[in-house]
């Protein structure tokens, strides 16, 4: 036992020096080596099995035998490092502090990411019990010798041992991502913190969905009732619908059980907790949370999302008048989006329209161009230009409440207040 405790001491300080991402790595590793070996192992026995009896038995004797075997399926699970990986977890989210006290949340939020992986094993054991009873079944369909049989279940049972160790590594990659995020949460509300802003990693791998919602603004309150719905989840089913996927674009108001990544298999996207600031710009009052170097105006538009406009905008448009577009008519456009759509014409662009006239496209959140459309006769002719531009089904009406009425600024004096609402009068 003294050799034990140890060796296990000297594992656990191994693990405390090992960075987050090296950890997660790691233990996504070992569930692809721990499925892959029993996977292996389990599908060799059965194929030896059936070699061994297909000529001393009877089809139905043999395969009723066999479907008894398959019962017996299940796949395991490493997650003891799961405690140390929510732990560095939590660490890496802290806004506050470098030390961690677990309260209840982290402590069902370990719990939670322990019976994920219990859920989604009952889950694959009986729909791979179901796969593999058709395969044998099928390949037992018509005369089949000994040889041909082999042959074959050898070449199903190769694909299904190459498909499900990329799935069971996505799925430990889907749980990890989970937990960071419910962990990002958890920590911030320990502060106070009032909003969260979504980040996805924009390339070419960056899915439709996370395009749309990279620098969404999303209240705490909506998060911490999330998050609380999957921690209470009593099954796979309850989990999955407490956090929804999507694979179109989110534009407006989210539902109640979306905002908190992953948003599908494989996500790269997540949440961070954020302050809201505000400035002046030519008399508007714009709101963000951080500023670059190259932004001309930063804001966060009527449907939460923290655009950012450079000077490339007012240069880039079909329209000449675009060089001389004044930022207040840009702010009040953000302001004052009514329609949304995905773009018509490229993948990974948003249009939109606002009740003040400006046709846009956004990229992500990134304002890429404005202008007012016209035809031939100089009038207005922003709805067919939209309608000309977006994918009509898939756009969204934004009918709600500018998010930019709700959102607080911590620390605003009285004084930029008295300002603000004097230059406002004098628009």
């Amino acid at each position: 036992m003294q050799k034990e405790l140890t060796t296990q001491i000297i594992k656990s300080k191994i693990t405390d020096k090992k960075t987050l991402t090296s950890l997660v790595d790691e233990f996504i590793k070992l569930q692809s080596i721990t499925t892959k070996t029993y996977l292996e192992s389990f599908l060799s026995d059965l194929l030896i099995y059936v070699n061994k009896n297909f000529d001393s038995k009877d089809k139905d004797t043999l395969l009723t035998i066999v479907q008894s075997k398959l019962s017996e399926f299940n796949i395991p699970f490493e997650t003891k490092q799961l405690e140390s990986i929510y732990e560095k977890i939590a660490l890496t989210a802290s806004v506050g502090s470098t030390k961690i006290v677990f309260n209840k949340t982290d402590i069902k939020a370990i719990e939670s990411m322990r019976k994920s992986f219990y859920w989604v094993g009952n889950e694959y054991n009986q729909n791979t019990q179901a796969k593999l009873t058709d395969v044998i079944e099928s390949a037992y369909q018509g005369d089949v010798n000994r040889a041909d049989i082999s042959i074959l279940l050898k070449k199903e049972f190769e694909n299904i041992i190459d498909a499900d160790v990329r799935y069971f590594e996505g799925v430990a990659d889907h749980i990890i991502n989970q937990s960071q995020n419910i962990s990002r949460v958890n920590q911030a509300l320990k502060y106070d913190v009032k909003y969260f802003k979504v980040r996805a990693r924009i390339d070419k791998k960056t899915s439709t969905i996370c395009r749309s919602m990279h620098g969404k603004i999303i209240e705490a309150s909506h998060l911490d009732n999330q998050v609380e719905n999957i921690l209470n989840a009593k099954s796979i089913g309850e989990k999955k619908g407490a956090a929804l996927w999507s694979s179109k674009a989110v534009f407006g108001k989210l539902d109640k059980n979306f905002g908190l990544p992953p948003y599908h298999f494989r996500c790269r996207t997540g949440v961070e907790p954020v302050w809201i600031s505000e400035d002046i710009i030519d008399g508007k009052i714009v709101k963000y949370t951080d500023k670059r170097k190259d932004d001309i105006i930063t804001h966060i538009d009527k449907t939460g999302v923290q655009r950012r406009v450079d000077a490339k905008v007012f240069g880039h448009s079909i329209s000449s008048k675009a060089r001389t577009t004044p930022k207040s008519d840009v702010i009040s456009a953000l302001n004052s989006i009514n329609e949304i759509a995905p773009h018509s014409g490229f993948f990974n662009r948003a249009v939109a329209k606002s009740s003040n006239g400006y046709f846009m496209v956004f990229e992500a959140d990134k304002l890429i161009t404005l202008y007012k459309p016209t035809n031939s006769k100089g009038k207005s002719n922003l709805d067919n230009h939209f309608k000309t531009n977006a994918i009509i089904d898939k756009k969204e009406v934004i009918k709600w409440n500018n998010t930019q009425s709700t959102l607080e600024t911590p620390g605003q004096s009285k004084t930029l207040t008295i300002l603000i609402k004097l230059l406002n009068l004098m628009k």
